[in-house]
């Protein structure tokens, strides 16, 4: 298959799941962008804005203007780090805590309807590779051409 094909096949498959994942997260205040944030703090309390920066693929502003928004709706809670007090530290607030295993479940769900018409074994397969792929890919930077 060629990556043309692969490109289109994916950015299909993402907008699909986007769309239901906001659909069923638009009436708890959040939309797709927040579940990734607040999943990532939640296995990392105390990550720092740069290390989520990295882990996210994302760009600087985009992931200040999302932290800012979380903090500021209540989701996320900012602390300066005792060793350092120019390094702000990120935790879930005690509402998020409480939303996060309805979240977890939406995704599953989705997950489990988005892959309905493969077997177990070939979902899992997919899983693995889209696993791999995603780790291992790395965007060529046009600037370096």
């Amino acid at each position: 298959m060629d990556s043309p094909k692969i490109s289109k096949l994916v950015a299909i498959f993402n907008r699909k799941l986007r769309t239901e994942i906001n659909n069923q997260y638009e009436h708890l205040g959040l939309s797709d962008k927040n579940y990734f944030y607040l999943e990532k703090i939640h296995e990392n309390p105390g990550i720092s804005q740069a290390e989520l920066l990295r882990s996210l693929y994302q760009d600087q502003s985009i992931v200040t203007r999302q932290i800012n928004k979380l903090v500021a709706d209540g989701w996320v809670q900012k602390k300066f780090a005792i060793s350092d007090h120019r390094r702000s530290e990120l935790y879930l607030t005690p509402k998020s805590e409480a939303i996060l295993p309805k979240i977890k479940l939406i995704h599953r769900q989705i997950n489990q309807r988005a892959l309905a018409s493969l077997t177990p074994h070939e979902a899992q397969v997919f899983g693995e590779l889209l696993a791999k792929v995603t780790a291992e890919y790395q965007p060529h930077n046009s600037t370096e051409a």
